[in-house]
């Protein structure tokens, strides 16, 4: 501390300890208070004593509270010692003097030196300041002042800072500017938009007050940039669009600073570039105090809060809301709530205009994309979905995406598997933009060569379409169905307002099928809850004979979860509508699912009744896909039984039918369940060749359930080798498998075993 001391104040910098500046006698506490008011900067210098001394903390998060009122850095931790940092530290100005106190101690002269250096706000002013007014009512956004201070001012520099309509760049870039100017001989803040470099150039010109008007245009942009470049300045060009703009950087001394919706400029390196995000928690909280008084808003935090979620905490959308909710005399929780898109708009700030200009400004092309996007599920969609619905070209597509990415109309969520999003309020205005009257200054688009505005109905039935083209192969297709699985119930709601009851039954069943396939369950359930609303309450035969159907399936999810009283409660009404409608496959399939439910139970004699009738209507009905079930679970109550070599018959029998029919899925479930006999048999060499070959199956078809029981039998089988290594791999790994599926019978199971094992 002394040393650090001694080390400031060699670059005439003060520096208030109150091991020094307190004299004995004093109130402490007051003299304390004094010198974190009357301090610019404070250095803490951190270590595990530190971390325990509440008073300490105290003096540091008084000092986080100055930050965030006054949208200043103030604060710089110095670890001395290895110790665990406290959370609202960690996003500080951080230097790590662990291993070398030496650099730790000049590092942190450095930034003081640097914040001094920008600081002389107090009586000094840029000689020459085109600024326009101060942004009134700016909070937080502290960290990335810092990272505008350290690039452009400690020497002169270029800086790109992009993002999103309405991320708050030209507001954060005029505040930087009028922090700045005590750093500056001259301060430029001017906006670009969509002009020519030419005109942008002049204008400048114009700006900085030259008496270059009677020039041709090239002069006078000569004379701007030499003027600019004749002292130290601080150029702000706001709102970057054509990369003509680059012959408007005069260079040192002067340091540009570039905002952008475009990320990408070839005159900006990665280290140059910065992209703005939305607010964070604390500051739109700090916007809405400031806005209706502190108490007020934390009186109505959730609600608030709740509307700063719905806008993903955009500023531009929360600052309007912020001053609109100011002047609303209704209950402000209701106010909050009510507020929508269309309403975001005051005197300085219209939100719908905004993404209504950014949609305009994009070609035909990339427009096409965003309202095929629109219609897509709003977590995320699959880019291929969103081509094909635009009617374009993959080329094309890839051609729009990385366009619309470069101008922050599209956020990446995984680039692997092409998984984009739109913002909450740019879908919305999507979707207000494709009505014929949608009076958003959006233009028409051309969908597939037809002329005219594309309706929302006309954009949602060809996302219906797409899905239906592709999961009609959803057996070979499973990893591109996987992508677009939460679509189907957006489609499906298309489906059932428009009473298209042959497609409805269809997508339900192929979209339910993938679902239950790789482990969707809660995905599979949502849509068979959609078609189930849609036939609820309908009479008639076909209404009877779709809700048996979706009753029988929505009772397998529930069996999965372990909730078999419910699983129960379903199939029994499933058996009902069968036996009423004569559905003699539908009954054979919902006694052998009551069945299982009786086994878990260990009701094994009225679980075996039933597999009899079961076996009986399947014999009646030449319905062998359902016999090769039928016997594979009479198999296992069989072994539960001890009698192992009539299971092993049946299970024989099971595998043959599987083989003849070509049902992969029922064959690996086989394996699976043979293996269990092998291994009692002790006869562990077979029991492994099996369940390699169920492993190879269920990985094929990704069928993560199967895959779960092949890992469950093979850590048995290790197990009893004695080979514990092998065992707590399987065992963890279908541990793993049933935990992500919700399955709490097997993941408990297994859990136990793992800890038998331990």
């Amino acid at each position: 501390m002394e040393k650090l001391a001694s080390a400031l104040k060699a670059e005439s910098i003060d520096a208030w300890r109150c091991e020094v500046d307190v004299i004995p006698g004093d109130n402490f506490v007051a003299r304390i208070d004094e010198g974190l008011r009357d301090s610019d900067l404070a250095l803490l210098v951190f270590s595990p004593e530190a971390a325990k001394s509440a008073w300490t903390r105290v003096e540091w998060t008084s000092i986080l509270a100055r930050e965030v009122s006054e949208s200043r850095t103030r604060l710089c931790v110095l670890r001395l010692a290895p110790c665990e940092l406290p959370e609202l530290l960690r996003a500080k100005v951080f230097i790590d003097a662990c291993a070398d106190q030496e650099k730790g101690l000049r590092e942190a002269v450095g930034w003081a030196k640097r914040l001094r250096d920008m600081r002389r706000f107090a009586e000094s002013r840029a000689a020459a300041a085109f600024l326009d007014y101060e942004p009134p009512g700016f909070v937080g956004r502290i960290a990335y002042l810092e990272r505008l201070h350290s690039a452009l001012i400690e020497r002169p520099a270029k800086f790109l800072l992009h993002g999103e309509p309405g991320c708050g760049k030209s507001t954060l870039a005029l505040k930087f500017a009028w922090q700045a100017q005590g750093a500056f001989d001259a301060v430029a803040f001017h906006t670009c938009g969509r002009r020519p470099a030419e005109e942008i150039g002049v204008d400048l010109a114009r700006r900085l007050k030259l008496e270059v008007g009677t020039l041709p245009p090239e002069r006078q942009i000569q004379a701007a940039l030499g003027w600019l470049k004749a002292r130290r300045s601080l150029l702000v060009l706001d709102d970057v669009w054509d990369k003509d703009v680059a012959g408007l950087i005069p260079g040192p001394p002067c340091s540009v600073l570039f905002t952008s919706r475009q990320g990408v400029w070839p005159w900006a390196t990665a280290a140059e570039v910065e992209e703005l995000k939305s607010f964070s928690e604390a500051e739109a909280e700090s916007i809405f105090a400031l806005h209706l008084g502190s108490a007020v808003a934390a009186g109505h935090r959730e609600a608030l809060l709740d509307f700063a979620r719905r806008v993903e905490w955009l500023p531009v959308a929360v600052v309007v809301a912020a001053d609109l909710l100011e002047h609303q005399y209704d209950p402000l929780n209701e106010a909050a709530f009510a507020l929508r898109l269309e309403a975001l708009k005051n005197e300085v700030h219209d939100v719908p205009a905004l993404f209504a200009r950014a949609i305009a400004a994009q070609r035909e092309q990339e427009q096409k994309v965003l309202f095929a996007a629109a219609v897509c599920a709003p977590q995320s969609f699959w880019l291929p979905l969103a081509v094909e619905i635009a009617g374009l070209t993959e080329a094309q597509g890839k051609e729009s995406r990385n366009r619309l990415v470069n101008a922050s109309l599209l956020r990446v969520q995984d680039r692997d598997r092409q998984r984009f999003q739109l913002h909450a309020l740019l879908r919305e205005q999507l979707r207000s933009g494709t009505g014929e009257n949608s009076g958003t200054g959006v233009p028409p688009v051309t969908i597939h060569g037809q002329d005219g505005h594309a309706t929302l109905r006309n954009l949602r039935e060809r996302h219906a379409a797409a899905l239906e083209r592709l999961f009609r192969d959803w057996e070979t297709r499973w990893k591109d169905c996987r992508e677009c699985l939460p679509e189907v119930v957006f489609a499906l709601e298309l489906l059932c307002e428009g009473n298209a009851k042959d497609r409805i039954a269809w997508l339900t069943y192929w979209g339910y099928s993938t679902g239950e396939r790789i482990g969707e369950l809660d995905v599979a359930f949502r849509i068979l809850q959609v078609e189930e609303s849609f036939w609820a309450g309908r009479e008639g035969r076909d209404a009877m004979d779709a809700l048996q159907r979706i009753y029988g399936n929505q009772a397998l999810i529930l069996k999965a979860w372990g909730r078999l009283e419910d699983a129960m409660a379903l199939h029994k009404k499933e058996e009902a509508l069968c036996l009423e409608l004569g559905n003699k496959d539908g009954l054979q399939r919902s006694y052998g699912n009551q069945a299982l439910i009786l086994q878990a139970w260990g009701r094994l004699e009225e679980a075996m009744a039933l597999h009899k009738k079961e076996e009986a209507l399947c014999l009646e009905l030449g319905n062998k896909d359902g016999l090769q079930a039928c016997y594979g679970n009479q198999a296992l109550i069989l072994k539960a039984r001890g009698r192992l070599d009539e299971a092993m018959a049946l299970h024989k029998k099971e595998e043959a039918l599987c083989l003849e029919l070509g049902n992969k899925d029922g064959l690996q479930r086989s394996y699976g369940n043979q293996t269990l006999i092998l291994t009692e048999w002790k006869r562990y060499d077979e029991a492994l060749q099996l369940l390699q070959k169920a492993e190879t199956l269920s990985l094929e078809l990704n069928l993560k359930s199967g895959l779960g029981y092949c890992y469950w039998q093979w850590g048995s089988v290790a197990q009893a080798q004695g080979d514990r290594r092998t065992a707590k791999e399987k065992y963890q790994a279908a541990l793993e498998i049933f935990t992500s599926l919700r399955m709490p019978r097997e993941r408990d199971a297994l859990q136990a075993a793992l800890d038998k094992l331990a």
